[in-house]
C-alpha cells in the first residue's frame, strides 16, 4: 500500500494515500496507534463486553448495550450499505487490526462505536425525567422544572456570508459541547487521496470525517437540533401458549426472546434475557419499557453519508450527502467558496402523536404508532444579517416539526448580538463570540436578590456586590463568585424542600441514568422557571432566596469552584485511572454562557463544555483554526496529550495546516 502519515507540530495526523482503501487502512492504523485504549474500550462498549475486562463495574452498561442491540444494529446497518462504503469500512478495520495484531474489529464495529456515542444523546433519557415530574408534581411541576435534555444543550455554530468577513468569502465557526473525556471524544485529522482532501474532526474508531469538516471549497459544522426521534413505550408482556407476546395497537403480537451471557472478569457469566417487541428492544427489563429509535426502525446509522461528505465541493453536495443522515438529528451550518451559506436540519424524525414527545406512552394505543417521517425539515437562510446561528434553540417556528423541547434562546441571541457588533470578521477573531462569558441565565435570580430588604450587613454587602457585577463569569470575578455562592445555596435548599422529596432518588433507573435524574442539576437548570412558578408546587421563592443570601459566606473564586474535570475511560465505570495533568484547571464561563462550561451544584467540577473549537475559512483553508481540550494523543505522558489545552480554553486556537509541501518540510 502507498500512503504517508505526517504528524504536525501538535501531533495531529495528516494522512495521504493513492486510493480510498489505502487511505482508510492508514487512518485505522493511525487511530489504533494513537488511541489504542480508547478504541478498545469503545469496541467493548459497543459489543456489551466491558465486564469481561473491567469486572462487575461494567455490568450495567453491558446489560444496556446487549438489550438495546447496539452490535446487532451495527451489523444490520453495515449489511444495508452500498458496496463502496462497506469496502471503506473493511479497509479501515483492517488497519486497526494490523495495529492490534489480531482480528478484534469487525467491519461493522465502527458503526457500533458511533452508536455508543449517540444513542443516549437523543431525547429518551429526558423522557424518564418528564415522566417522573408529571407523575409526582403534575402540570405545575412541568412548568416549574425544566424538561429539556440537560446533556445535549450547549453547542454553538454560526456561518457568516462574505459580506461580513475580511476576505469577502464565508466563515464557519463552532464548538460542539459534550461531556469532557480523556482522551477527547473528537480527534483532529486530515485525509487526502485522489478523490478528496479534507480536514476536520472524527470520532476515534470511526473512519472519515463526520461532523465538522473543510474540503477546501465547502465547510460544515453542526449543533444538536434537540429533535425528538426516540420514543419509550410501556409494554404489556404475557406468556401465551408457551410464547412471550406483547399487547400492541392491533392486539397481541409475537415477541423475539433469546438468552445471552455476559462474561465477567474473575466471576461466573451472568445470563441476560433479550426481548424485542415490534417497537424495539426492551431496555428497562423490570418495567418492560421498550426503546424505539429512527436508526433501529430503519436499520440504518447514516454511514451512507460518509463518502459523499468527503467528496463534497459545494453546499448542495453536502445537502445531498445529508439525505443519508439518520441520527442524531442535527443543525448543519454549511458554506462554500461560491458564497452560499445555509443552516439545514438533517436526520430522520418520525411522524406520530404529540404526546410521544412528553414521556412514556402505552404501546397498545394506536395513536402512538409511527406513521412515517417528517419530510420538510427546517432550512434557514442568512437573510439581511448575513449570518446563520444555531445554539440548540428553536431557531424558527418551523423547528416545531422536530421537537417540543429546545434550549433557551439566550446563547443564540447573544452570538447574534456579538456578531452584529462587528463588520469585518476573520478566521483569527471569529472564535471570540463563542468564548463569551456573560451570564445569560441569572436575570431572575439577580432580580430576586435585588428586591430583598432588611438584610443583615453581610447579606447587604453581597446584594451590593451582585448589583454592581458586570455579569462576566471570569475565574477571578468577585461578582461571579458571589453569584455562584448564592445560586448554589438556593439550588441545594430547593432540593431539600419537602415538595421535591419524591424526586431525590436519581437511581430509579440505575446509575447510568443519574445524570438525567440528578435533582440538583435539574433544579439548577430550572432556576428561572422555579422563581416564576415555584409557588405552584409549594415553594416560597422569595424566602428561599433570602435564606441563600443570608447563609452565604465569603465565597471562593469562581475559578476555584469551576475546574476542568474530564472523565477518563475507566473513571466512566467508577474505577481508578491515571490523573489528567490539566484536571482542576480553572475554567471561565458557565452553563448559561455562550462559553457553556457545565456547572455541577455542590462540586468544584466542570464536566462538560466545548469538546472542540474551530473556525473554517472558505477563502483560504490554511487560515482556518482549531483546538481540542487536551491533545491529539491518548497516551498518558505523551508530549501531545494535553498540549492544546490553553489554546482551547483561551480561544486562541492553533493554525490548520493542509498544504502537503509545508507539512513535509516542517514536520516530516
Amino acid at each position: 500500500m502507498s500512503s504517508e502519515v505526517i504528524h504536525d507540530a501538535h501531533g495531529i495526523p495528516h494522512i495521504r494515500a493513492d486510493s480510498l482503501e489505502e487511505l482508510a487502512f492508514a487512518q485505522g492504523h493511525e487511530m489504533a496507534t494513537a488511541r489504542a485504549g480508547q478504541l478498545e474500550l469503545e469496541r467493548l462498549r459497543s459489543e456489551g463486553r466491558t465486564a469481561a475486562h473491567l469486572g462487575r463495574a461494567g455490568l450495567e452498561w453491558d446489560r444496556f448495550s446487549r438489550r438495546a442491540g447496539i452490535d446487532e444494529l451495527a451489523q444490520r446497518a453495515y449489511d444495508g450499505l452500498d458496496d463502496e462504503t462497506r469496502d471503506f469500512l473493511v479497509a479501515f478495520t483492517d488497519g486497526v487490526n494490523v495495529a492490534f495484531r489480531d482480528r478484534r474489529w469487525m467491519p461493522w464495529t465502527p458503526l457500533g462505536v458511533f452508536l455508543v456515542q449517540q444513542i443516549q444523546f437523543g431525547s429518551y433519557p429526558s423522557k424518564l425525567w418528564r415522566d417522573r415530574v408529571a407523575t409526582t408534581l403534575g402540570p405545575a411541576g412541568l412548568r416549574a422544572l425544566s424538561v429539556e435534555p440537560p446533556t445535549v444543550a450547549g453547542s454553538n455554530a454560526f456561518a457568516l456570508t462574505g459580506a461580513r468577513t475580511t476576505t469577502g468569502l464565508p466563515l464557519v465557526a463552532g464548538d460542539p459541547h459534550r461531556i469532557f473525556e480523556a482522551p477527547n471524544v473528537y480527534l483532529q485529522t486530515h485525509l487526502a487521496c485522489p478523490d478528496f482532501d479534507v480536514v476536520g474532526f472524527c470520532f476515534p474508531g470511526v473512519p472519515g470525517i463526520q461532523h465538522f469538516g473543510h474540503t477546501g471549497s465547502v465547510a460544515w459544522g453542526l449543533t444538536n437540533a434537540m429533535a425528538d426521534y426516540q420514543d419509550i413505550y410501556a409494554e404489556r408482556l404475557e406468556v401465551r401458549d408457551g410464547r412471550v407476546v406483547a399487547l400492541g395497537p392491533d392486539g397481541w403480537e409475537p415477541v423475539e426472546v433469546r438468552e445471552e451471557f455476559l462474561d465477567i472478569l474473575d466471576d461466573e457469566p451472568e445470563p441476560i434475557e433479550i426481548v424485542v417487541t415490534a417497537r424495539g428492544p426492551i431496555v428497562f427489563e423490570s418495567e418492560s419499557i421498550s426503546l424505539r429509535t429512527a436508526s433501529w426502525e430503519l436499520g440504518d446509522l447514516g454511514f451512507g453519508a460518509l463518502l459523499p461528505l468527503l467528496r463534497s465541493h459545494t453546499v448542495a453536495d453536502v445537502e445531498a450527502a445529508l439525505e443519508h443522515w439518520v441520527e442524531p438529528v442535527n443543525n448543519w451550518v454549511i458554506a462554500d467558496s461560491t458564497g452560499v451559506v445555509r443552516h439545514r436540519v438533517a436526520g430522520r424524525v418520525p411522524e406520530r402523536d404529540l404526546a410521544n414527545r412528553f414521556g412514556i406512552v402505552p404501546a397498545s394505543e394506536s395513536r402512538h404508532t409511527w406513521r412515517g417521517w417528517v419530510s420538510d425539515l427546517p432550512v434557514v437562510e442568512p437573510g439581511d444579517h448575513g449570518r446563520v446561528v444555531t445554539a440548540n434553540e428553536r431557531t424558527t417556528p418551523g423547528h416545531d416539526v422536530i421537537s417540543s423541547h429546545f434550549a433557551e434562546p439566550w446563547r443564540a441571541d447573544r452570538i447574534g448580538e456579538l456578531l452584529d457588533a462587528g463588520d469585518s470578521w476573520s478566521a483569527e477573531n471569529a472564535i471570540e463570540p463563542l468564548t463569551d462569558i456573560r451570564q445569560l441565565g441569572g436575570d431572575a435570580l439577580l432580580a430576586a436578590v435585588a428586591a430583598l430588604t432588611d438584610l443583615s450587613p453581610g447579606a447587604a454587602d453581597r446584594q451590593r456586590t451582585l448589583g454592581s457585577w458586570d455579569l462576566a463569569m471570569s475565574v477571578d470575578s468577585p461578582g461571579a463568585a458571589a453569584f455562584n455562592e448564592v445560586r448554589e445555596r438556593l439550588v441545594l435548599a430547593i432540593c431539600e424542600h419537602p415538595a421535591l422529596g419524591d424526586l431525590r432518588d436519581d437511581q430509579t433507573h440505575g446509575a447510568m441514568y443519574a445524570p438525567w435524574l440528578w435533582l440538583p442539576g435539574r433544579v439548577a437548570q430550572s432556576l428561572p422557571n422555579l422563581l416564576a412558578h415555584g409557588d405552584e408546587i409549594g415553594l416560597d421563592s422569595a424566602a428561599l432566596v433570602r435564606q441563600a443570601v443570608e447563609a452565604a459566606t465569603a465565597p471562593r473564586s469562581w475559578g476555584e469552584r469551576h475546574g476542568f474535570a474530564p472523565v477518563t475511560g475507566l473513571a466512566q465505570f467508577g474505577l481508578e485511572d491515571d490523573a489528567v495533568p490539566v484536571a482542576g484547571a480553572p475554567l471561565p464561563g458557565d452553563v448559561n454562557c455562550v462559553a457553556a462550561m457545565g456547572w455541577l451544584p455542590g462540586t468544584a467540577m466542570s464536566v462538560r463544555g466545548p469538546v472542540a473549537r474551530y473556525v473554517w475559512d472558505l477563502a483560504d483553508r490554511d487560515r482556518s483554526r482549531w483546538a481540542v481540550p487536551l491533545g491529539a494523543s491518548g497516551m498518558p505522558g505523551h508530549p501531545h496529550q494535553v498540549d492544546q489545552f490553553e489554546a482551547w480554553r483561551d480561544g486562541t486556537l492553533i493554525p490548520v495546516t493542509t498544504d502537503w509541501d509545508t507539512l513535509r518540510t516542517e514536520h516530516s
